[in-house]
């Protein structure tokens, strides 16, 4: 099939993805090609929500057959309003099938019509490219998924945990390394040291070894050991303080990921005030950069159950950050701190990706261009009043990829 593809020519954001796609297809005898008017169908990989916006586009722009894939898909729902065909999981078993009436009635595929579907999980280690994006820059797909089942995580509940062959991590950065090409190797957990120069790891793996590099990313999620307890990492703030003590004695920097939105405010002044104590002790000289974003009750997880009991009182904002990041500078003059989006953000985020009727999609898109003219409660009660938060909790099996609807 000849598959028009513009995301692979125009757009270099998230190149990986599209280039692992094209790769994929290009290896099974398919055509990639920019050109609309000359292909069988188009391509469109949404990643998340905020990527609706360029499928909407698109619809309007061509009546070409649209086949929409990419992590977001498993919102089938919500994707299927802008397109023909969703493909559900990974794109390998899709680059096998030779046409659109394989693709359509493949169980890995959403065309509107009731049956039992299944998130493909099939990944061809051994095809997945190194991607150049840049003269000294590449990136490398290390895995999928994640060993721990956070409350919150998309991709924990969507996604099977699986890596690549160590092998083939340590071929594509003797590759790189040859060519002096800093090599990122994408996945969301490490336990052992890839030599990469930035790596994610869980907090937990990072305090067990020694770690090379500049950068290491690790989740904290909720400022409460009792929160992180009961919908988290179970991460202890001794960890963290062992956590900002090893970065230093490494040289190191640290980007430490957090959730918001959840605990009130008052838990996260509490937070703030116990890391402030930690940087007095351990005078740290490398960054240390505190990133925060707003919570957002996405179907699949465990806390989609607890989508309509919502506080957006819960919710900081740059003024929050701010005021954080003035205490800290006074401890530190290695600290950064990153602001989360504002609920109306969030809120809208979560309307998109609940809806299921183009009249619910095109009114939160109409609330993304008024955003500014918002406040938390008129958004908070827009996510009730546009029935939204009534979309069905779906659940998928690990195991056999099976998707299935939730009775609450």
């Amino acid at each position: 099939m000849i598959y028009a593809f513009p995301q692979y020519f125009n757009s270099k954001s998230r190149f990986l993805t599209y280039n692992v796609v094209a790769k994929a297809l290009l290896a099974e005898g398919h055509k990639i090609t920019d050109n609309i008017a000359e292909s069988d169908a188009v391509l469109y990989s949404c990643c998340d929500v905020m990527d609706l916006k360029g499928l909407r586009k698109l619809r309007k722009e061509t009546s070409k057959p649209i086949i929409a894939g990419g992590a977001y898909a498993f919102n089938y729902w919500s994707l299927k309003l802008y397109c023909d065909l969703v493909w559900i999981g990974e794109i390998y078993e899709m680059a096998k099938l030779k046409t659109l009436d394989d693709i359509s009635d493949s169980p890995h595929c959403y065309s509107g019509k009731e049956k039992e579907l299944f998130a493909s999980q099939l990944i061809k280690w051994d095809q997945v490219p190194i991607t150049q994006i840049k003269k000294t820059s590449a990136y490398y797909w290390g895995g999928v998924g994640c060993s721990h089942k956070c409350s919150f995580c998309f991709t924990s509940w969507t996604h099977k945990h699986e890596t690549n062959n160590k092998a083939y991590i340590e071929k594509a950065r003797r590759i790189c390394q040859a060519k002096k090409i800093n090599l990122m190797v994408v996945s969301n957990e490490y336990d052992y040291d890839s030599k990469t120069k930035t790596k994610d790891m869980l907090l937990t793996n990072y305090l067990k070894i020694p770690v090379t590099g500049n950068f290491i990313r690790c989740g904290i999620e909720f400022a409460d050991e009792q929160t992180r307890q009961a919908k988290a990492k179970a991460i202890t703030d001794k960890e963290i303080f062992m956590a900002i003590q090893k970065a230093k004695a490494e040289n190191l920097s640290l980007r430490l990921f957090h959730i918001t939105g959840y605990e009130p405010l008052s838990s996260w002044e509490r937070y703030i005030d116990r890391f402030g104590n930690y940087l007095n002790i351990v005078k740290n000289n490398r960054l240390i950069h505190l990133m925060f974003n707003n919570l957002q009750y996405q179907n699949y997880t465990p806390l989609y159950k607890e989508r309509k009991s919502i506080n957006p009182d819960n919710y900081i904002d740059h003024t929050d950050t701010k005021r954080w990041y003035d205490l800290l500078r006074q401890r530190s003059s290695h600290i950064l701190l990153g602001a989360p989006s504002p609920f109306q953000h969030v809120a809208c985020r979560m309307g998109l990706e609940l809806s299921t009727s183009i009249e619910q999609a095109e009114f939160w898109f109409d609330m993304f261009n008024k955003k500014n003219k918002m406040i938390k409660r008129q958004s908070y009660d827009a996510l009730f009043a546009s029935g939204v938060l009534d979309t069905p909790r779906r659940k998928l099996n690990i195991n056999t990829g099976q998707i299935t609807i939730v009775k609450e």
